[in-house]
C-alpha cells in the first residue's frame, strides 16, 4: 500500500468537513448563507481572487447565445453557468432582510 500524500490528506478533509455540514441541526438560514460567504469570499484577498475567477466561469459579460449555427445544447449550459455566478455575486452582495422577532397584524373594525 502506497503512503498517503498531500492530496489524499485534503480529500480526507474535505470529506470530514462534508459530513460535519451533514450532521448539522437546524435551518441554514439566508443569513447564515451570507454571513458564510462574506466569510469566505471577502475576508481574504485569496477569497476575493476564488470570487472573481468563479465569476469569470459564469460568462456574465458576454452573450449566451454564440456562434452560428446556434446550438441549443450549448446555450443551455451557459445559461446554467451564468445563473450560478450570479447567485453567488447576489448572495455576496446582497445582505437580507432581517426577520422581525414576531408578527403584529392591524385589526380593521367594520
Amino acid at each position: 500500500m502506497s503512503e498517503p500524500t498531500e492530496d489524499t490528506a485534503a480529500d480526507a478533509d474535505v470529506a470530514d468537513a462534508i459530513l460535519s455540514l451533514a450532521g448539522q441541526r437546524g435551518p441554514y438560514t439566508a443569513q447564515d448563507r451570507y454571513r458564510d460567504f462574506v466569510k469566505v469570499f471577502r475576508s481574504s484577498p485569496e477569497g476575493e481572487r476564488v470570487l472573481r475567477e468563479l465569476l469569470s466561469w459564469g460568462h456574465l459579460l458576454r452573450p449566451s447565445i454564440q456562434g452560428r449555427p446556434i446550438d441549443p445544447l450549448l446555450m443551455a449550459i451557459m445559461e446554467g453557468e451564468r445563473n450560478f455566478a450570479l447567485r453567488v455575486l447576489a448572495t455576496v452582495t446582497k445582505e437580507p432582510a432581517a426577520r422581525p422577532e414576531h408578527a403584529t397584524t392591524e385589526r380593521t373594525d367594520r
